[in-house]
């Protein structure tokens, strides 16, 4: 399985952007923190709900800081 993954969303804040990337992968499914395109938190969850959970929360705590949707 070669999932490249998709991206759930995209913040920026003072010229830098912090994403959220979703793939599927054998043993689960991994969500991939970015900034500024590089993974630094990848976290493997057993299921879509979880998955979605924490990618919500980790939204929640930067736009609470003050990151805001990225321009498409």
């Amino acid at each position: 399985m070669d999932d490249p993954g998709t991206n759930l969303w995209t913040l920026a804040k003072d010229g830098r952007e912090v994403a959220a990337r979703v793939r599927l992968v054998p043993y689960g499914i991994e969500i991939d923190i970015l900034h500024d395109g590089l993974a630094v938190i990848t976290r493997t969850f057993d299921n879509d709900v979880e998955a979605m959970a924490w990618a919500d929360q980790k939204r929640n705590a930067r736009e609470s800081d003050g990151w805001a949707p990225a321009a498409e």
